[in-house]
């Protein structure tokens, strides 16, 4: 199984990137060829929630639902503002859940500046990316040429994908996993330039 990071817009995301994720995260679980390490972290913090459930939670801001928060909240992140206690410990996390993706898998329908500089620190680690766009669903503030600059600068690792409908992303995330990782680990084929 290939360690995936699924993500979009975070803080802010509406139905638009939580529908991507759930479904992602869906078609990893079911077709066993990937996981989303983000969702496996928390599968063991909350075990007996149901996995759509729990895949809709965790596209929330994690000192929403991390079982760890209230700790963290009131130890280490006790002298802190509140926005950079919450920085800190999500950051703290979202390293892990990085350095164990093998490959990211985005949403930029409604892709801010966190979204921006995590693909980067995955292009930027030789890590293959899969972003996904539909033009007539983007934030007004989402500027596809950006977007498209990224298969242009990084032809070897980014793989971008316009959709229409929701329904077709998990075949297409499927297909390319297994392209990208037809043994199942680490990468053995970078897309051509």
């Amino acid at each position: 199984m290939v360690p995936c990071y699924v993500s979009g817009k975070g803080m802010y995301a509406t139905v638009t990137t939580w529908a991507f994720k759930t479904a992602v995260i869906e078609a990893l679980e079911s077709s066993l060829l990937g996981y989303d390490t983000r969702y496996r972290y928390y599968r063991n913090q909350f075990p007996d929630m149901d996995a759509l459930e729990l895949a809709r939670q965790i596209c929330d801001p994690i000192e929403y639902y991390d079982k760890d928060w209230p700790a963290y909240r009131s130890g280490d992140g006790a002298q802190l503002p509140l926005a950079e206690a919450a920085t800190r410990f999500m950051l703290e996390r979202d390293h892990l859940f990085r350095a164990e993706a093998q490959a990211a898998i985005y949403c930029f329908d409604e892709a801010g500046f966190g979204s921006g500089v995590n693909v980067m620190r995955f292009l930027d680690a030789g890590k293959p990316l899969l972003g996904f766009y539909n033009s007539e669903l983007k934030d007004d503030n989402v500027n596809v040429s950006n977007i498209l600059q990224l298969a242009l600068d990084f032809p070897r690792l980014a793989t971008l994908r316009e959709y229409s409908s929701i329904e077709e992303v998990p075949e297409q995330v499927i297909s390319w996993l297994r392209e990208t990782f037809p043994t199942g680990g680490k990468v053995s084929k970078l897309h051509p330039i």
